[in-house]
């Protein structure tokens, strides 16, 4: 009897071992030219970032905007390190994106920021000479930048002067 109680519990460690290894595998393949991209230092930082800041560049004047509670930030953070998320290679644009939209991720001192130019469909991580074609997330994304902007208010940055 003993004996069959030993059996099923290693049976069972066997079973969440395999699974656990397979839930690996697969989210690896998901995100395996991302990772590439962006390197696992930022997309552990876009994945789990506390805190995000939404800059946008209106009318030559720079606006952020402290988006880490809206709704649905972290499906975008997800969705921002997954393969389906981009075209692999991109596909050639005549569009010349000039990156009015960025947003910043920021935990225990470290930043990632990852431009965006919606109308071109790209988004390009810091320092990076080429962009990724964003064009599967393209609407998502600019319908989460609209929600955003709705749902937060500008922070007021001061020169020092006051």
């Amino acid at each position: 009897m003993k004996t069959r109680g030993t059996w099923l519990v290693a049976a069972i460690l066997l079973l969440a071992a395999t699974i656990a290894g397979l839930n690996l595998a697969y989210h690896w393949s998901r995100t395996r030219e991302a990772i590439t991209y962006f390197g696992p230092d930022d997309v552990v930082l876009i994945r789990s970032a506390k805190q995000v800041q939404l800059v946008r560049q209106i009318d030559g004047n720079e606006q952020r905007r402290d988006i880490s509670h809206v709704a649905d930030l972290d499906d975008l953070q997800k969705a921002l390190v997954e393969d389906a998320s981009y075209r692999f290679p991109g596909v050639d644009s005549p569009c010349e994106p000039d990156w009015p939209i960025a947003l910043e991720f920021h935990q225990d001192g470290k930043t990632c920021t990852i431009a965006i130019d919606l109308d071109c469909g790209q988004i390009k991580s810091a320092g990076r000479e080429n962009g990724l074609d964003a064009a599967p997330i393209q609407d998502g994304l600019r319908e989460f930048i609209d929600y955003a902007v709705s749902r937060s208010t500008p922070i007021l940055v001061t020169d020092g002067s006051e």
